[in-house]
C-alpha cells in the first residue's frame, strides 16, 4: 500500500525541507517531566490473563487468555468505510451508512460474517471503539500506534526530550483506552516505518549540531575511521566539511563510488534502530505492562541490522508479505531469515491479492502487487499464501488487506485495488470468503511443513520458456521452485537460487531483496559497478560467469554466450530477480539428459557488497 512512509520518502528525496518543518512543529511539544507525567502512566492493569507468546515442540503458538493456543487470522480495515458528509458519487467507495441503519448494526454483522469465515483477530485501522462494544465481539484485536511517523522518529533526535514527549504522549492517548480491554493482543508501534539506510544517514548529518543524535553518528564515524580523515574519504564524499571539527558542526556525506562506506552506513542503522526500538518498548510497556509489543510492520522488506536491533525489544516481529509471485507464493528466505536474525516469532502483518474481475470497478493501476485476472485465481493465490504461512513452525498470525475494496477510481493517493472480503457495495466475494472459511489453521499450524523438496534431489525440467514473462511477480513463476530450489550454503540468505534445465542448457533463477537507493550518492546516479554482481562457477572446468543485474539497467555478462535476464527497480522496488542461462556447450557437453550431474558454485554480492550469498553442490538432473 502506498502509506505515510512512501510519500515521506519521495519527499525527503527532494530536500530536507519536510525535515526542517517537522522540527519546528515539534518545537512547540512541551516538555514533560516524569514527575509530571499523566497519573494513567502508572495505573494498574493487574494480573489478569492477558494473550501471549508459547512454543511446544518447536511450534510458535499465540495463545488466548483462556489458555487456548490458535493461530491469529485477521484483517485489516475492518471500519465504516467513507463517511457520509465525505462521500463522492464520482468516486464511489465502501460506506456503512448506505447499509446500515446504525454501527451497531453494521458491527454485529460484520462480526458475524469475519468469524463465520474462520477469522480470530481484527486487524490495524479498524474501527475498535465500535466493534469492542458488541455483544458477539469475540476476536483479538490489535492497534497501530504510528509512534514514530508521529514524532518523527527515527528520522529527528531521538535522544531529544521533545521528540521522547511526543511519543510518549501519542502512546498515552491510543494505549490508555484500550488497555484494561482483555481482548487486546498488542501494538505496533509503526506502520511500514521508513528504515532507508542512505535517507535516514543523511537526515540525521543534516540535523544541528547540538543534536545528540547527529553526535552520536559523527562519533561513531570516528571510531570506524581511527579519527583519520584520509579514511573516511576513502569511503565518502563529504560536502561543506574538509576535516574531523568542521564534520562535528556541519556537513553531508555521500557514498564514494568503489569505496567500502556501506558498511559503515549499515552501523549507523542498526545503532539508530536500537535506540527507536528501546525508546517505544519502554513506552508502551509504561501504558500497558502486559500487552505483547509487535514490532513496526516492515514493509515487505527488511535490512538485517534492523530486525537484529528490534530483537531484544520485541515479543513478535511483524512485516507485510507482497507475495512474489500472483499464484500466493513467497521466497523461502524471507520468513526463515528474519526468524534467524531475531529468533521472535513472526506475524505478517499484511498480505493481499486483486483480481481484474471485481464488481467494485477497481482498475488495479499497478505492475507492484500480485494480480490476477478472475476471483477463484485470487481465492486460491490467498489459500496458498495463507497455507503456507499456518504450516510455518515460527509464524502466529496473518493479516489480510483488507475488510473492503478501495474505491472505484483511488484513494486520495490513487491506489485502486481490489483487495476486499467485500466490494465497495458490501458484497462478499464468494470464492475468497469460501476459501477463508476452509483453512482449518490451528490444524494446520499443528502438522507444520518442516521437510521441503530442493535440487539435491534431482533437477526438475525446465518450462517451455524459462525466461520468459520477466516482470515482477510473474518471472520465474512457472518455474519448478521447491524441486528446483537450491539449499544455501550460506548463514542468513537474502536470496533464493532455482535451477531447472532442458536439452541445450542449464537454467539458473535468482530473487533477492535488495534495498538500492540512489541518495547514497552525491551526484543521485546508481553507478553500474556498484550493482549486485552475481557469479557463477562451473565445474570441473572452474570458468567463471559474472554479470551486474538489477538498479533498472540491462543486464552485463562476462560470456557472450550466456543469457541473463533481470528485473529490479530501485528506491522502494527491493525485489532482485535474475535468470541466467547456460549454454551445455559451456560444460563440456552438447546437451544433456536425465540422469547427468552438473556441478556449479554460485556467489551473489548485494549492491555495493553489503552482504553475500553462496551456493554450491553437484546436482544430478532429473525427468519429468
Amino acid at each position: 500500500m502506498k502509506t505515510f512512509a512512501q510519500n515521506f520518502y519521495s519527499r525527503t528525496r527532494i530536500s530536507f525541507l519536510i525535515c526542517a518543518l517537522a522540527w519546528l512543529t515539534l518545537s512547540t511539544v512541551q516538555v514533560r517531566a516524569a514527575a509530571d507525567s499523566d497519573a494513567s502512566s502508572s495505573h494498574d492493569v493487574g494480573e489478569r490473563p492477558r494473550f501471549t507468546v508459547t512454543q511446544q515442540d518447536g511450534i510458535d503458538w499465540l495463545v488466548r487468555p483462556n489458555g487456548e493456543r490458535f493461530f491469529s487470522f485477521g484483517s485489516n480495515c475492518v471500519g465504516q468505510g467513507i463517511l457520509q458528509a465525505s462521500y463522492n458519487p464520482k468516486n464511489p467507495g465502501y460506506a456503512a451508512w448506505q447499509h446500515y441503519p446504525d454501527s451497531n448494526s453494521w458491527a454485529k454483522t460484520t462480526l458475524d460474517r469475519l468469524q463465520s469465515w474462520g477469522l480470530t483477530t481484527i486487524g490495524g485501522w479498524s474501527d475498535l471503539q465500535v466493534l469492542r462494544q458488541c455483544s458477539n465481539m469475540n476476536m483479538g484485536m490489535v492497534a497501530v500506534l504510528h509512534l514514530g511517523s508521529t514524532s518523527g522518529a527515527p528520522w529527528f533526535d531521538m535522544w531529544d526530550p521533545k521528540v521522547i514527549a511526543k511519543i510518549d504522549d501519542t502512546a498515552r492517548a491510543q494505549i490508555v483506552p484500550l488497555r484494561d480491554d482483555p481482548r487486546v493482543i498488542g501494538y505496533f508501534s509503526d506502520n511500514e516505518l521508513g528504515w532507508w539506510n542512505a535517507s535516514l544517514f543523511q537526515i540525521t548529518l543534516a540535523q544541528p549540531a547540538t543534536s545528540e543524535q547527529r553526535r552520536r553518528l559523527v562519533q561513531l564515524l570516528h571510531e570506524i575511521y581511527h579519527n583519520n580523515w584520509e579514511e573516511l574519504s576513502a569511503d565518502f564524499v563529504p560536502e561543506k566539511a574538509g576535516n574531523w571539527p568542521e564534520l562535528e558542526q556541519h556537513g553531508q556525506l555521500y557514498l564514494r563510488p568503489g569505496g567500502h562506506g556501506i558498511a559503515t552506513m549499515r552501523r549507523a542503522l542498526g545503532m539508530l534502530a536500537a535506540r527507536y526500538y528501546s525508546l517505544v518498548h519502554d513506552i508502551i510497556r509504561k501504558y500497558d505492562p502486559q500487552a505483547l509489543v509487535l514490532g513496526d510492520r516492515y514493509q515487505s522488506f527488511y535490512f538485517p541490522e534492523v530486525a537484529s536491533a528490534a530483537a531484544p525489544y520485541v515479543d513478535i516481529i511483524s512485516s507485510n508479505l507482497s507475495a512474489a509471485w500472483n499464484d500466493g507464493t513467497f521466497p523461502r528466505f524471507f520468513l526463515t531469515t528474519l526468524h534467524s536474525l531475531t529468533g521472535k516469532p513472526i506475524l505478517v502483518s499484511e498480505f493481499y491479492m486483486a483480481a481484474r474481475q471485481n464488481r467494485s470497478g477497481n482498475q488495479n493501476d499497478s505492475t507492484v502487487y500480485p494480480l490476477v485476472e478472475t476471483q477463484q485465481e485470487r481465492a486460491d493465490g490467498f489459500r496458498n499464501t495463507m497455507t503456507a504461512l499456518a504450516r510455518t513452525p515460527y509464524v502466529v498470525g496473518a493479516d489480510w488487506f483488507q475488510y473492503y475494496d478501495e474505491p472505484t477510481h483511488g484513494r486520495d493517493d490513487g491506489e485502486n485495488f481490489n483487495f476486499g472480503f467485500v466490494d465497495i457495495h458490501d458484497r462478499p466475494y464468494d470464492p475468497l470468503v469460501k476459501a477463508a472459511a476452509g483453512l482449518q489453521l490451528t490444524s494446520r499450524k499443528t502438522h507444520p511443513l518442516l521437510n521441503r523438496p530442493n535440487a539435491s534431489l534431482g533437477v526438475p525440467p525446465a518450462p517451455s520458456d524459462p525466461l520468459g514473462q520477466f516482470q515482477l511477480t510473474l518471472a520465474l513463476k512457472n518455474w519448478d521452485r521447491e524441486r528446483g530450489f537450491v539449499e544455501p550454503a550460506s548463514d542468513k540468505p537474502l536470496a533464493d537460487l532455482y535451477i531447472s534445465w532442458d536439452q541445450h542448457a542449464i537454467y539458473l533463477g535468482l530473487y533477492a531483496q535488495d534495498m538500492i537507493e540512489d541518495a547514497y550518492y552525491q551526484d543521485k546516479k546508481i553507478h553500474p559497478d556498484d550493482r549486485p554482481e552475481w557469479t557463477v562457477t562451473l565445474g570441473p572446468s572452474h570458468k567463471e560467469i559474472r554479470a551486474r543485474v538489477g538498479a533498472s539497467m540491462v543486464a552485463t555478462v562476462n560470456e557472450p554466450s550466456v543469457q541473463v535476464v533481470t528485473v529490479q527497480g530501485k528506491n522502494l522496488r527491493v525485489q532482485n530477480v535474475a535468470a541466467m542461462r547456460l549454454p551445455a556447450q559451456l560444460f563440456g557437453k552438447e546437451s544433456f539428459h536425465a540422469g547427468d550431474k552438473v556441478e556449479i558454485a554460485s556467489d551473489l554480492a548485494a549492491y555495493l557488497d553489503a552482504y553475500q550469498v553462496s551456493w554450491k553442490g553437484t546436482f544430478t538432473l532429473a525427468g519429468k
